[in-house]
């Protein structure tokens, strides 16, 4: 055994005490943070026009007002589950603005499929399944190079995470117990030990009412002043002044039917910087990134399979969406292949695949962000092929 000198081991004393004090303080903040989960934020309450203001709050906090609401008042006709890529879908779609009752978008951050179908069964448990459609939205391949469609994104509550899983089977299989404790551990590590939850939490204040705001009747609008900070310097002196942020801080909401409103100038120049044009093949395709493996079509087809079930068990209809990128022709790209042959697996499952409506400037607001336009197109379609009326 090597033998440590006496500064070694004051160096390595000292060294584990500052870690541990470092983890005990990232604990504590993630633990000041409200949840945005209970008591569930309702909707519906929503008078049109107005917004609820996720500004400040973490992608986690975000996800899970959507995710309270989805636990606690009953889904709407149809229900869009997905991730950010389809944050502009709204009930306008159909012809029915901020009709909440109708369509309600559940986007939350970057889920993938395995996630979507954990949160699904958490929600059948709950007894508050669509009643008529339920939309499930797949990341295109080109958009992440293949991210966020069978691999997690660590954004999920751990007892949402844990939905789904077959207790008995773990408990048999130690490599299964192995693989649920690390995907536990993982996603805590993700969600405290990151600079969002330290920072966020020391400024995050009041509730549910102060977020909830109809811009239109906002008259204290932040100085001009403060508009030319940063949006992190401006939440926080804002705050600290007295300022109405979330007036200002259109953006950063959700429209009673849990879309963003893409009509709002601000929105767009976050995605498309001002003075600019729509950047083709925004993502780029390097194998070193690379997220889909040869073999995984077999995973992406076992999940779109498990989904499906859900609604065949309960008499609504599952439709896959896959949205378009704006790009130029990679249809032969790696990640676009393996997606190709888990579809063919598939053959039975309805899926909308738009990956080819790619060259269409009017149907993003954003490189891999379709607008509300594409959405129409989208909502035209589910009536021609017999979904809805």
């Amino acid at each position: 055994m090597v033998a440590l000198e006496p500064y070694q081991r004051r160096w390595l004393a000292v060294f584990g005490a500052t870690l541990a004090l470092l983890v005990s303080l990232a604990v504590w903040l993630s633990l000041r943070l409200p949840s945005f989960r209970e008591p569930a934020f309702d909707f519906y309450t929503m008078q049109p026009g107005e917004i609820f203001s996720v500004y400040g709050l973490t992608r986690r906090q975000e996800g899970s007002v959507k995710l309270g609401f989805a636990e606690t008042y009953p889904a709407p006709e149809i229900g869009l589950y997905g991730n950010h890529i389809v944050a502009y879908f709204g009930a306008d779609a159909f012809g029915r603005p901020e009709d909440a009752e109708y369509f309600f978008n559940y986007f939350y951050a970057n889920l993938s499929l395995p996630e979507l179908h954990r949160y699904l069964l958490h929600v059948e448990k709950k007894g508050h399944l669509p009643k008529r459609l339920i939309l499930v939205q797949i990341t295109p391949p080109n958009a992440d190079n293949g991210h966020f469609i069978i691999n997690l994104g660590n954004e999920l509550p751990p007892d949402i995470l844990l939905s789904g899983l077959a207790s008995g089977a773990v408990s048999r299989n130690p490599l299964s117990i192995g693989a649920v404790a690390w995907e536990l551990i993982t996603n805590w590590l993700h969600e405290v030990l990151n600079y969002n939850t330290a920072i966020l939490s020391l400024f995050q204040s009041g509730g549910y009412k102060e977020r909830t705001v109809n811009p239109a009747n906002c008259r204290d609008e932040s100085p001009a002043w403060l508009r030319r900070l940063s949006f992190g310097l401006q939440g926080v002196i804002g705050a600290l002044g007295g300022f109405h942020v979330f007036c200002t801080r259109r953006w950063d909401a959700f429209r009673r039917d849990g879309s963003q409103d893409a009509s709002i100038e601000e929105l767009q120049t976050t995605i498309v910087p001002s003075g600019s044009s729509l950047v083709q093949n925004e993502n780029e395709l390097r194998e070193s990134d690379r997220a889909l493996r040869s073999g995984d079509e077999r995973e992406i087809a076992r999940q779109m399979r498990a989904i499906d079930a859900i609604g065949v068990r309960h008499g609504v209809k599952v439709v896959f969406m896959v949205p378009p990128v704006y790009e130029t022709d990679r249809h032969d790209s790696v990640v676009n292949q393996i997606f190709d042959r888990g579809r063919a697996l598939v053959p039975d499952i309805a899926v909308i695949d738009h990956r080819d409506m790619r060259s269409n400037p009017l149907h993003f607001k954003g490189g891999i962000h379709p607008s509300p336009q594409y959405y129409r197109v989208v909502a035209d379609e589910l009536r021609r092929r017999g979904f809805i009326e």
